[in-house]
């Protein structure tokens, strides 16, 4: 048998994909067929919902935000009543912006930047966030599709006094969606550019034969190619859940979530920039050569200084979930739940060293280190939350007080298997991919540990005057329990003992001088244990070269604002002033000259501040728009080559976002609508040395929607003026882009 063309194999997973998505569309067809008939011929009624302390509601008077959140506190409370900036992207922004990808889900909002290089990670308030929580569980390395978000709620800086180890910038949060009693079927087909094929299908409604359990089953499939050299992209995700209400009181919500992916690898497009000790002349031209690329531009966007053929990372994810909610009391009420979750993980990529050079010919290069990395996670987590809410003196005085705990523990010992080599030096201007390695693939760290945490914690906000003044407080305790890691290299194992309890406080204040105006005012801590970290991150922990660091994080949040709520809630603002100061974050830097070709760099002294404008919901009944402003100043440790302050990379002095939708109501079943989107941004710091700045830019995105009866269609223009838009600045060779212009068409159908 011949061996297939790229071109050929590309067109086969086409057709896979497409295969079975038709095949996934079907039988749901027929079974959602099957349950509307079944349902028919039944006499039961659809049970009333019954709001519980800990279910965050769509508002229905606010198309896109939310009056509600539950991220801050782990129970539903009115947004306007937490001393913190809370985003909220919801289901309908989600399904207007056409966001199929967390990246194009933070597009517009303010503090936000999003960081390509790592799943579902974004630079907020000039801090990377990358844990990630699903219904407020921490889970480590979770990627998903937006097919089974609800919403995504965004802490603007750390919310540890809830979540426990919580990132300086913040807290992001994904809300899925879950069964629901009423039956609603609904499928979906998206074509675009670069070979993007997507399918969606979600059922909904009561198990039949049953009368207090639903089910809910989401499917969805994607294959893409890339406009990047040597990347494509595709995916799997399948989510069924059942919840079962076994008394008024109680309800058991059960979630199985399985994902398969492969996307790309990395990094992404160069910028050609002056680098080290030479700003602002171009790069050092050695003797007798003759540049022929002139600094101060973007490479060819098609190059990819991570990719190589075969390269991606490839990721299998299987998630159990359990809740159990029971309300003993109108003003007592419990949480239970555990999880399960096992992950698989390769990744496969060219590392792109950090100094930049003219070769002989008169061309940029870069230098490429070679990496492979097998990770392997299994473990379960438990948390428990008891609510007592409560009003007295009518209305004038309340409390809710909260109390829970986290437990974490690694259910088998994890794997982390590092390999390592050196690529040929690649030509910025005019990549050739696909050359022998000059050092080949050698496995440098072979590692099994096992560990796991504790956590409890304590939060209580207290009321009076119908609410007018709100005090909040909170203090949660964190702790690794004792971990050991075995070098199979070696067989030597280590043992960290227990680590000493952290504490992470929070005190606010809000008052409502108005019954639309909430001014507020909040201090916050996050800290965690100290820990060893390996200055030479590829080497393994007995090379003799390696040496340790002790680091110990600490974040500190300071923050005075108001929150608007205007139009009887439709509308709602938020203006914020804040500072963000850190100490003891841990920065990896590729470079060749270094045992393994890396380094890890403890930074203190972090800070970033600034103003913030947010703005969501509906101006009338047919206008929704959402977005803000950002101005951030940022502060690093270490001097710039002229000898004034560092600044943080990839964070841009000033960016606004506006996205805005139109509908034109024709019937009671007929509307269609026009939506735009545009966010423009300063210009950033491009390499943690802060030797270059890349360029600033402004983006456009266009929209048009059609609704008749049961059918929806909508096309999506993104990037609708071919702009180069910086995402976060890593390095002088590998700072990532948005995509360049792109359309998108999508098909639907309610059953």
């Amino acid at each position: 048998m011949s061996m297939l063309t790229y071109t050929e194999h590309r067109f086969v997973i086409a057709v896979r994909n497409l295969a079975m998505i038709a095949s996934l569309i079907a039988a749901t067809y027929v079974q959602a067929q099957q349950a509307t008939e079944a349902a028919r011929s039944s006499t039961e009624q659809d049970e009333p919902v019954k709001l519980d302390v800990f279910t965050v509601r769509a508002d229905p008077t606010r198309e896109y935000g939310s009056s509600n959140v539950g991220s801050a506190t782990r129970i539903s409370t009115p947004a306007a009543n937490i001393p913190q900036t809370i985003s909220v992207v919801n289901a309908a922004l989600l399904k207007d912006i056409g966001a199929y990808a967390y990246e194009q889900a933070m597009r517009y909002t303010p503090g936000v930047t999003q960081r390509q290089n790592t799943p579902n990670a974004s630079i907020i308030r000039g801090f990377i966030v990358g844990n990630r929580y699903r219904n407020g569980f921490l889970v480590r390395a979770y990627e998903t599709d937006m097919a089974n978000i609800e919403r995504i709620e965004v802490i603007k800086g750390p919310a540890a006094s809830i979540a426990g180890a919580s990132e300086s910038g913040g807290l992001v949060n994904f809300v899925t969606r879950q069964p629901n009693f009423k039956e609603a079927y609904s499928a979906s087909l998206s074509l675009g550019s670069y070979g993007y094929v997507r399918g969606v299908l979600d059922a909904t409604g009561r198990l039949p034969g049953t009368s207090n359990v639903a089910y809910r089953f989401i499917a969805s499939g994607l294959s893409a190619e890339s406009w990047r050299d040597l990347e494509r992209s595709q995916k799997l995700v399948v989510t069924p859940s059942i919840s079962w209400r076994a008394s008024s009181d109680t309800e058991l919500l059960v979630e199985l979530e399985y994902f398969s992916s492969l996307t790309p690898s990395g990094f992404s497009t160069p910028f050609l920039a002056p680098v080290r000790n030479s700003t602002p002349a171009p790069l050092p031209i050695p003797d007798g050569v003759t540049p022929k690329v002139a600094t101060g531009q973007w490479a060819p966007v098609s190059t990819n200084t991570s990719g190589e053929p075969g390269m991606g990372r490839d990721a299998e994810t299987v998630q159990l979930f359990a809740t159990l909610k029971h309300a003993f009391t109108e003003s007592l009420h419990f949480r239970q739940s555990i999880s399960y979750v096992h992950f698989d993980e390769s990744l496969y990529l060219a590392g792109v060293d950090n100094n930049l050079y003219y070769g002989n010919d008169g061309m940029i290069y870069a230098n490429r280190t070679l990496s492979k990395v097998l990770t392997t996670l299994s473990f379960g987590r438990a948390q428990g939350d008891l609510v007592f809410k409560d009003k007295w003196m009518e209305d004038n005085l309340g409390a809710t007080v909260l109390v829970g705990y986290d437990v974490g523990q690694d259910l088998s010992p994890s794997t982390d298997k590092r390999f390592t080599g050196v690529l040929p030096a690649m030509n910025l201007v005019a990549p050739t991919y696909g050359l022998p390695a000059t050092t080949p693939l050698g496995q440098t760290v072979d590692n099994t540990a096992k560990g796991g945490s504790v956590g409890y914690f304590a939060n209580a906000q207290v009321s009076a005057w119908q609410e007018r003044i709100i005090l909040t407080g909170g203090l949660r305790k964190d702790w690794n329990k004792a971990r050991w890691t075995r070098n199979n290299f070696t067989t030597a194992t280590t043992t960290n003992a227990k680590t000493p309890k952290v504490e992470s406080p929070l005190y606010g204040a809000t008052i409502k001088p108005l019954k639309w105006l909430a001014v507020y005012a909040v201090k916050s801590e996050a800290g965690a244990a100290s820990r060893q970290v390996p200055l030479y991150p590829n080497l393994p922990l007995t090379d003799s070269r390696q040496t340790f660091t002790t680091v110990t994080p600490i974040t500190v949040n300071e923050e005075v604002g108001a929150k608007l709520t205007l139009l009887d809630g439709a509308f709602a603002m938020n203006l914020a002033s804040y500072k963000v100061s850190a100490d003891g974050a841990v920065r990896t830097q590729t470079d060749l000259t270094l045992p393994g070709g890396g380094i890890n760099v403890i930074e203190n002294s972090n800070v970033a501040e600034g103003i913030e404008l947010e703005l969501s919901g509906n101006l009338s009944k047919s206008l929704a728009v959402v977005g803000g402003y950002s101005d951030t100043k940022t502060r690093a440790s270490g001097l710039k080559p002229n000898g004034t302050p560092r600044e943080i990379r990839g964070v841009p002095r000033t960016k606004a976002q506006l996205f805005a939708k139109y509908t034109f109501f024709v019937s009671d079943d007929t509307t269609y609508s026009i939506r735009a989107g545009v966010v423009t941004q300063d210009e950033v710091w491009g390499s943690a040395e802060n030797t270059y700045r890349i360029p600033a830019a402004t983006r456009f995105d266009l929209g048009f929607d059609f609704r008749f009866g049961s059918w929806d269609a909508s096309l999506t223009l993104e990037n609708a003026t071919d702009e180069i838009f910086p995402q976060a600045a890593i390095a002088q060779a590998s700072n990532s882009v948005d995509g360049p212009r792109t359309i998108y068409l999508t098909l639907g159908r309610k059953f």
